[in-house]
């Protein structure tokens, strides 16, 4: 078989095509402008920055940079103010254990010219692109998402770590989760990337709305979500609303917050209520094996609220830190054992 000029001239094109960097409708960004372009198969984007741009990334996720880009390792997305030597021996011992503390990112900066980065979801993952403007020009509060969903971001992204209340742990399984929101005006994309196992679902929920979601399966949702702990032989209340009217925004335990009573004490003992609801629900969502419980997410604000759902996931997830590693080895532990058999 012989191979004429064609095969080659197919051949060559056929490798330009495959080349993730290759654009049909290359773009020429201006300083301070960053563009994020999924893949074919969402397995990883093509991030774009402008000349003196950065973006902040997971480690170990970024697989090849143009040369002229700088990497900063361990920055905060968000101000820090300063404080003592042991408030932040502090925040670094929340960090180790609980995976609290200050958020440490990579910033990948391009210098003086307009620059490529090719980033990997991971294996099994695929990527999902989310504008947080469009949530924020809906009203729609902050978007919580577990850690180790996070890929990449934008610079006009302030990520926060913040700890779970009883209703957050119902979904989350971890003592902390990140916040996210723009910091810059709503007409300037703020770029949020997540990766989860195969199909990243995300659903809108409008005001009064409630959805039952298979446990272990969200991966983010906004701060107007109530989510609750219930056991799959228990059909889903249809007269939640009216319940919610009547008492208020429930925790996840049930107990509703006391917010008429005003002096320290009550707020101290309500707080120590709360820390032990979350206790509850934490041990609750590591001794539980999917299929026998699910959680009810629902929508008691006046504003739209969204979740983001993984069809598949590959593991238990407890977050990160120390506590994290102690909550993935205990539930694993209880799930190949009877013991949450007979709840």
């Amino acid at each position: 078989m012989y191979l004429t000029p064609i095969h080659f001239i197919d051949l060559g094109f056929r490798t330009f095509m495959g080349n993730p960097f290759s654009d049909p409708q290359q773009i020429s960004l201006r300083q301070g402008e960053s563009d994020f372009r999924l893949l074919d198969a969402r397995e990883g984007l093509v991030v774009t920055l402008g000349p003196d741009t950065s973006f902040f990334d997971r480690p170990s996720r970024s697989v090849c940079r143009w040369p002229g880009t700088l990497t900063i390792p361990r920055q905060s997305p968000h101000s820090v103010p300063k404080r003592s030597w042991i408030a932040n021996e502090f925040a670094t011992f929340l960090y180790v254990c609980f995976g609290g503390g200050d958020v440490k990112l990579n910033r990948i900066a391009a210098l003086e010219k307009q620059k490529e980065i090719l980033l990997t979801a991971g294996e099994g993952n695929v990527v999902e692109k989310i504008d947080l403007t469009k949530f924020a020009r809906e009203r729609s509060p902050p978007l919580l998402f577990l850690q180790p969903a996070y890929l990449c971001s934008s610079s006009n992204v302030a990520i926060q770590s913040v700890p779970c209340d009883a209703s957050t742990m119902s979904w989350a399984r971890a003592p902390y989760v990140y916040m996210t929101r723009p910091v810059d005006d709503l007409w300037n994309p703020a770029i949020l990337c997540l990766a989860g196992k195969t199909m990243i679902w995300c659903e809108r929920i409008e005001p009064g709305e409630s959805r039952d979601y298979a446990l272990g399966n969200v991966i983010a949702t906004t701060a107007n979500i109530v989510s609750k702990l219930r056991p799959t032989s228990q059909a889903h209340p249809e007269d939640r609303m009216l319940a919610a009217v009547k008492h208020g925004r429930a925790t996840a335990n049930g107990i509703v917050s006391a917010s008429t009573k005003t002096n320290a004490d009550n707020s101290f003992r309500r707080r120590l209520r709360e820390f032990a609801a979350a206790v509850a629900i934490l041990f609750e969502s590591i001794r539980a094996r999917e299929g026998f419980f699910v959680c009810e997410l629902t929508n008691d604000s006046d504003a739209p609220a969204y979740v983001f759902v993984q069809l598949n996931k590959s593991d238990f997830y407890g977050g990160s830190g120390l506590v994290g590693f102690a909550i993935k080895l205990l539930s694993s532990i209880f799930r190949l054992s009877h013991l949450s058999l007979g709840h």
